[in-house]
């Protein structure tokens, strides 16, 4: 009853179609447009006019609570918000803000259980050791979870880029039915990563399974070339897509209660120059896959590709 699918017709008209619960357009700003609207910031790698659109089988309503733009049929509610420039120049303590109202209002409204987070910041890798701004959101999304009593065994799958423009958002996907939470054994929980990452540990898990409506469905993070805790392959982006497609194949394995099957990729790149082979890559290994390659910062400086997937 949840797709994902991406498409070069204007955002707008995506957005008027009955079926459709979101529209993230591929566009330099990241700022609000609207209820059901989502800009990131994150630009497609060629430049193309493309939009991520999630559709659904149910009736649609929408609308503005505070500074929170929300979506939601009967069975699970989107939340999207955003903080200015200013804002991020502080980002923990508003950081810590939004998931705070963001938490509020699913739990207003009655859908208890958030299974997927994105979170889309600039210049995430700015500043030395625990100032850098990624660390420093960390310790944000951490106190709002702490504070709302979500413990580490809630913690949904997630993913958090760089953008090359102002400001952030934090959106949110949540259900009325409780999910599975899922690590890598391949990898160290990525809240449990030691003090050389931050102050606090990113509050993440690595997969996140749930069945809405007899859909089955699953959500891989965010996925690097992280084995243990330690990046592999600085430098090589060959090595890197190996050992992330790696951790997303186990986690396909060991993850997966229903069995689904690989759907979608949302791949981020580092550097431009890495895209069109990231795509002839993936392409040849994973042709019946829908993917779509975007421009954006890892959350540790020396990766140099994410993967995320949707799985159905």
């Amino acid at each position: 009853m949840l797709k994902q699918q991406f498409s070069s017709t204007p955002a707008h008209e995506l957005l008027s179609q009955a079926n459709t619960f979101a529209v993230m357009p591929f566009v330099a700003q990241c700022e609000p447009f609207g209820p059901g609207m989502i800009a990131t910031g994150l630009e497609e790698a060629n430049g193309s006019t493309m939009s991520e659109v999630w559709t659904v089988s149910e009736p649609v309503s929408r609308g503005l609570t505070g500074r929170c733009f929300w979506s939601k049929t009967d069975d699970v509610m989107c939340v999207a918000h955003w903080l200015s420039k200013d804002e991020c120049e502080a980002i923990e303590p508003h950081t810590q803000g939004a998931y705070t109202a963001v938490l509020s209002l699913l739990a207003e409204h009655g859908y208890a259980y958030p299974f997927r987070f994105w979170n889309y910041l600039p210049d995430i890798n700015v500043g030395e050791g625990d100032n850098e701004l990624y660390k420093k959101f960390c310790t944000g999304r951490l106190n709002a979870f702490e504070s709302a009593g979500i413990t580490p065994d809630g913690f949904p799958a997630a993913s958090a880029l760089g953008h090359h423009s102002e400001g952030a958002v934090i959106y949110v996907f949540a259900s009325k039915v409780k999910p599975e939470h899922y690590k890598n054994n391949h990898q160290v929980n990525a809240y449990e990563y030691p003090r050389q990452y931050g102050v606090s540990s990113p509050s993440f898990a690595r997969a996140t399974a749930l069945t809405i409506n007899g859909a089955d469905l699953l959500f891989i993070s965010g996925t690097a070339s992280i084995i243990g805790h330690q990046t592999l392959g600085e430098g090589d982006i060959e090595r890197q897509l190996d050992v992330t497609m790696s951790n997303i194949g186990h986690l396909l394995e060991s993850a997966n209660p229903k069995g689904c099957k690989l759907a979608a990729f949302k791949v981020y790149v580092r550097h431009p120059e890495h895209v069109a082979f990231t795509r002839q890559w993936l392409s040849e290994r994973y042709p019946d896959v829908n993917a779509v390659y975007t421009l954006a910062d890892v959350c540790r400086k020396e990766l140099l590709v994410e993967i995320e997937c949707f799985c159905a």
